[in-house]
């Protein structure tokens, strides 16, 4: 897979120097890259210079800044030993989010608020893509995240390990009336059909956020944020 970037490549450099075959960079960019350089070289990573065209191929349409590397394929979590951990409380559960730059911005909200696991469907969902991965601006590279075939068998799963499952839904319970100690999983939707019924059927309870505005609802990574926000805040302000 060929990421594009100067973040995520930096990331991916420092997370798995070992997944990474190579850097590219043009050679207008080797003194704006030197952080870069220098962390690949560190890692004992090939570095390799050449020219915009070539990088523009690689990254397709991507904006690169210049550079690029290329990293073996992305290795998803197993989601049963990850949640088997007794180190896993923190879950995310996305239902249907098919634009990789939503993903992206969720991974650093997931990066940000140390979330333990990201969870997506298989099909009808997006993955860890190259435009995913630069829209996350590396967190990609620190997240787990685990593809499952059945989002509604893997919350039951979740709930016999002892997670609470709570789902975002407009018209749910405030966030901050809600104690969110122990194992806590979220499970946010699309933004047009949010989470759907058969999902929204295992779970334990609904969460919304109260909004005083004219527009009724936020981005899907913006809720994410808000609600991750206030289970951070409940059970890990003294860290």
């Amino acid at each position: 897979m060929i990421v594009y970037g100067a973040n995520p490549v930096l990331e991916a450099i420092r997370a798995h120097p070992d997944r990474v075959r190579y850097v590219g960079i043009t050679r207008e960019q080797r003194e704006r890259m030197q952080k870069l350089i220098a962390a690949a070289q560190q890692a004992n990573v090939t570095i390799r210079i050449l020219t915009t065209n070539e990088i523009g191929k690689l990254a397709g349409r991507g904006v690169h800044n210049g550079v690029v590397a290329e990293v073996s394929d992305t290795v998803y979590a197993d989601f049963h030993d990850t949640v088997m951990r007794e180190e896993t409380k923190f879950v995310l559960v996305l239902d249907g989010i098919t634009d990789p730059q939503n993903f992206g911005a969720i991974l650093r909200v997931a990066d940000g608020f140390g979330v333990d696991l990201v969870v997506t469907p298989e099909h009808e969902s997006v993955g860890l893509t190259p435009a995913a991965v630069k829209a996350s601006a590396g967190a990609s590279e620190w997240v787990s995240v685990a593809q499952v075939t059945n989002l509604s068998r893997s919350i039951e799963q979740l709930k016999e390990q002892g997670y609470w499952v709570y789902a975002a839904a407009a018209d749910g319970d405030r966030a901050d009336t809600i104690d969110f100690s122990g194992k806590v999983a979220l499970v946010l939707g699309s933004e047009g059909k949010g989470v759907r019924k058969g999902v929204l059927e295992h779970c334990d309870r609904t969460v919304g956020i109260p909004m005083f505005g004219h527009v009724d609802s936020l981005n899907v990574a913006t809720a994410t944020a808000v609600l991750c926000y206030e289970v951070v805040r409940q059970t890990r302000s003294g860290t």
